[in-house]
């Protein structure tokens, strides 16, 4: 009981003191003065058109400089180069002109569309393996239930490194197609022929 009645002193004692010496701090009463907490720092909101530039150079051929930032008006930078537009049409690409048909391997395909028609190009891979090229129209106006069946055409192959273009007609005004070609490969001893896709066109609408 004793020992109770003690730490019950200690305890009391011990509130006193903090009642009396803690009123400097905020909400706890007292005659104490608070220490003002740190203002937050002022944020400035740069306008959009405003860059930084970098200090003086100490050595531009390593791309180092010194000092602090300059912010300037980004009208002040020198404007890109203008790029003068090739007129040289693209060749083809190493494995579209391969002479071989590589599993796996799809090549783009162009189109040039029409109100009912379209025009389909695409580079000749110049296997001689190649019996024919066949040209599907696949429509990507998807619908309930059943889908529209696939049209296929076939295209003769070209000689070497050439290009290859088909017309396709029957097709539908404003409506989205896609032009799959697969390389229909002649049969070997008991091999039954293949025909790999090689090329494919993105989805292109009809005017």
């Amino acid at each position: 009981m004793t020992r109770r009645i003690g730490a019950a002193l200690a305890l009391a004692s011990a509130l006193t003191a903090c009642l009396a010496g803690c009123g400097a701090l905020p909400g706890a009463g007292g005659n104490g003065t608070a220490t003002p907490a740190t203002a937050p720092a002022t944020i400035v909101n740069l306008p959009e058109d405003t860059v930084y530039l970098p200090g003086e150079a100490v050595n531009p051929s390593a791309g180092l400089t010194t000092g602090a930032p300059v912010r300037g008006p980004i009208a002040s930078l020198s404007p890109l180069p203008s790029r003068t537009a090739s007129t040289a049409s693209p060749g083809p690409r190493p494995d579209e002109c391969s002479g071989t048909v590589r599993t796996g391997v799809v090549n783009g395909a162009d189109v040039v569309p029409g109100t009912n028609s379209a025009v389909v190009s695409w580079w000749n891979i110049g296997d001689p393996a190649i019996v024919d090229y066949q040209l599907a129209t696949v429509p990507q106006d998807l619908y309930y239930g059943p889908q529209p069946a696939w049209t296929w055409q076939t295209v003769a192959p070209g000689t070497g490194c050439t290009r290859v273009s088909a017309t396709v007609t029957g097709l539908t005004s404003g409506a989205p197609y896609v032009f799959v070609v697969h390389a229909l490969l002649r049969k070997y001893e008991s091999l039954p022929p293949v025909a790999p896709e090689v090329a494919r066109s993105s989805a292109v609408r009809m005017l």
